[in-house]
């Protein structure tokens, strides 16, 4: 399959796009949100992500980011 600059129109739960940035597969910058409430949680998700990682006080970045994955809590208003 070639590679274009086509655009998708997806739906994804914010619990794996919490995990695949956690997992540094996907940065905010790779996407655009459609709407202000769907940018408000992926900029909640983002943080909560960066906090994870200089908080992170695990051996191993796999075991961290199965064990911080769990515990995603965001807050939209």
């Amino acid at each position: 399959m070639e590679a274009s600059n086509k655009h998708l129109n997806i739906s994804i739960p914010q619990q794996k796009i919490a995990q695949l940035i956690q997992q540094g597969h996907l940065c905010a910058a790779d996407f655009r949100c459609l709407d202000s409430e769907s940018k408000n949680t992926v900029w909640q998700l983002c943080l909560w992500c960066c906090e994870k990682r200089i908080s992170c006080n695990q051996q191993c970045a796999s075991e961290c980011n199965s064990l911080c994955s769990s515990k995603i809590k965001v807050t939209t208003s």
